[in-house]
């Protein structure tokens, strides 16, 4: 559990007011649309659980007519009844076998099929949202509601409901055969059905709030364990160790009461259905000898009607059992279908391509140099009061390099995701290679264009595994490797590609984990190659070096580069200034330098050490120059 995805005690306490029945069933009913393809199967575990509640009462009043008929007698009638009965017994016992095969094969299936669907949609919903859908939600949220969640309601609508339904119908017809065969005074069964079911109904409401208090406590004490393990070498060395024990005896005292409360809870409502299970068998006993007493009722089926009473309340049971997770999985429903309903922000493939429109058909190793042209690009955010990225016109020619600069916010990041198709713009046009991206699929269009983020993201898996193109021959990986400056790296490692890497690249540093994003991109082999701040966070040495491995990869290709950094600017062919959304300055740095008030701004905010001068003194195109002095640059800007 992440530490964002934990409420503090006074959010978690606050939100403890739990909705009645209605209110619970309402997300389940919601996120059961999503599942309608898989009626049938579900109608056929309902019918198959029925069944077998059924032939269960049955097979317990048939054993009990077979003892009760040696009881009375031993030998002729007698016998032949009881033998009868016996075999009744058998044949019911075989087939109650059969059904609960049978129950356990289809709700297996229903099960797959079930967290099949949830699952897939769940991970579609992540990624029609991803990235910027994504960033106001809390990681946990959405972990929990692609893992834990969707195994609530598979456990739910593939057994659970059909436990419920099943119950309910099983309680109508043995209801019924009491009335049939002992008339109105059987109405007891129907009344201590409904009562067991009422139990905890009607503490369903206290159930559902001492659970999110016990959710609530363990996630703050998970949030804590995780902080203090994170904190670990900062609490020994401020002497903290006490206060952290003692905080964390608190909050493990505090989901001790949570969990005490709901099994007080719990035994309470076992032992209500106890005593009505116990009193119902007590009255039937006394309706049954009543019955016998006056001649309606043979005497040897009085313990059938007794054993009959008894078995009555295990449908009514079935049912209780499932109402006691039903907080939870209400509250997993309404994840999860909030997760699937919500629209993204990611452009589709278009249905077919427009009139006389140009749609890419070449392939990634087939590449040249393209030239992209951006027209009147607007992009507003759901909730926005203004669109981040206005009217904003761009062209790279082929085999330039652009560097893309502006404050923070002006709509930089924003571009490079619409670029990759990650963001669909409201308005205006993207044409790569002279095909208008609109008009093709989005991952044909992230075939000819990659983009390289500003956090790479390093997998608990191997060198090759981490390149994310498994495909790829061994000479191609090589390749982009030497291109990245990475070759020499991981040749050094004990299994070379094979290599295992630490999670999140622990083991490497930020440089190495910034050239292995660049390497990704360049195994792909784009017509261009799209970085959003690839050297943030780095020191000057570390930037020259990635800046080294880039003026190679990006040799013959397409390139645009979103900085903030002025090492970055001054080694681009050309650079746009963003305002405002749109771009209001174009050049190289000299010319913006002397001309672009923006461009100067621009500069002034942007804090690095002085870069380290390239190899043998001399600065070479597209690698780190040597930055000026002050008053170099002032006498570069008159």
């Amino acid at each position: 559990m992440t530490g964002d995805a934990v409420a503090s005690p006074r959010q978690a306490h606050s939100g403890t007011e739990a909705p009645g029945i209605v209110g619970l069933l309402g997300p389940i009913l919601a996120m059961s649309r999503h599942l309608r393809g898989h009626r049938r199967l579900f109608l056929t575990v309902v019918l198959t659980v029925w069944a077998g509640l059924i032939l269960s009462v049955t097979t317990v009043m048939l054993s009990v007519a077979a003892a009760s008929a040696l009881a009375s007698s031993p030998s002729g009638d007698g016998a032949d009844e009881a033998a009868r009965t016996a075999a009744a017994l058998c044949a019911g016992v075989t087939v109650l076998g059969l059904l609960a095969w049978f129950e356990q094969w289809f709700a297996h299936v229903l099960a797959y099929r079930v967290i099949d669907t949830i699952r897939l949609r769940v991970h579609r919903a992540i990624a029609r949202l991803a990235p910027l859908g994504l960033a106001h939600r809390r990681s946990g949220e959405t972990v929990a509601a692609a893992m834990t969640d969707v195994e609530s309601l598979e456990w739910f609508y593939a057994h659970t409901a059909a436990q419920v339904l099943a119950g309910c119908a099983a309680c109508v017809t043995v209801a019924g055969a009491c009335l049939a065969w002992l008339g109105p005074e059987a109405l007891i069964v129907p009344a201590a059905q409904a009562l067991v079911v009422a139990v905890p109904v009607l503490l369903l409401p206290r159930a559902a709030r001492q659970g999110a208090r016990l959710r609530a406590a363990v996630a703050e004490l998970s949030a804590h364990a995780l902080a203090a393990r994170a904190h670990a070498r900062e609490t020994v060395l401020l002497d903290r160790l006490g206060a952290v024990s003692q905080e964390t005896h608190a909050l493990t005292r505090r989901v001790q009461e949570a969990r005490r409360a709901l099994a007080v809870r719990a035994g309470t409502e076992q032992a209500l259905i106890e005593v009505l299970s116990v009193g119902v068998v007590l009255l039937m006993l006394r309706v049954a000898t009543d019955s016998a007493s006056r001649g309606g009722l043979a005497p040897g089926a009085v313990p059938v009607v007794v054993a009959l009473a008894g078995m009555s309340l295990v449908p009514a049971t079935a049912v209780t059992g499932a109402l006691g997770r039903l907080g939870e999985t209400s509250a997993a429903a309404r994840r999860v279908d909030e997760l699937i309903t919500t629209p993204g922000l990611r452009p589709t493939a278009p249905e077919s391509p427009g009139p006389g429109a140009q749609v890419s058909t070449g392939s990634a190793t087939g590449r040249q140099e393209a030239s992209l042209r951006v027209n009147g690009l607007r992009v507003r955010y759901p909730g926005a009061s203004r669109p981040v990225l206005d009217g904003l016109d761009l062209e790279v020619r082929p085999g330039e390099t652009l560097a893309v600069v502006g404050a923070s916010g002006e709509g930089k990041t924003t571009l490079a995701l619409c670029l990759a198709r990650l963001v669909a713009p409201e308005a205006g046009r993207i044409v790569l290679g002279g095909v208008d991206v609109a008009q093709e699929d989005p991952e044909r269009t992230r075939e000819r264009l990659v983009l390289v983020t500003q956090h790479t993201d390093v997998l608990r898996a191997s060198v090759r595994d981490n390149l994310l193109c498994p495909e790829a021959p061994d000479d191609q990986v090589w390749q982009a490797l030497t291109r990245a400056r990475l070759a020499d790296r991981v040749r050094a490692l004990p299994e070379g590609l094979d290599t295992v890497l630490a999670e999140r690249g622990a083991a490497w540093s930020g440089g190495e984990r910034q050239r292995l994003g660049l390497a990704r991109g360049l195994l792909r082999d784009p017509e261009v190659l799209v970085l959003d701040e690839p050297t943030a966070g780095l020191d000057a040495r570390t930037e020259n070096e990635f800046l080294q491995a880039l003026a190679e990869g990006r040799r013959g290709r397409t390139t645009v580069v979103v900085t903030h950094r002025r090492a970055v600017m001054r080694a681009c062919d050309r650079v746009v200034v963003v305002e405002a959304g749109a771009v209001v300055a174009a050049g190289d740095h000299a010319h913006l330098l002397r001309t672009s008030s923006a461009y100067r701004a621009v500069l002034d905010e942007a804090q690095e050490a002085p870069d380290a001068p390239a190899p043998g003194g001399e600065p070479v195109r597209g690698q780190v120059p040597a930055e000026p002095t002050a008053d170099a640059e002032k006498h570069e800007r008159r």
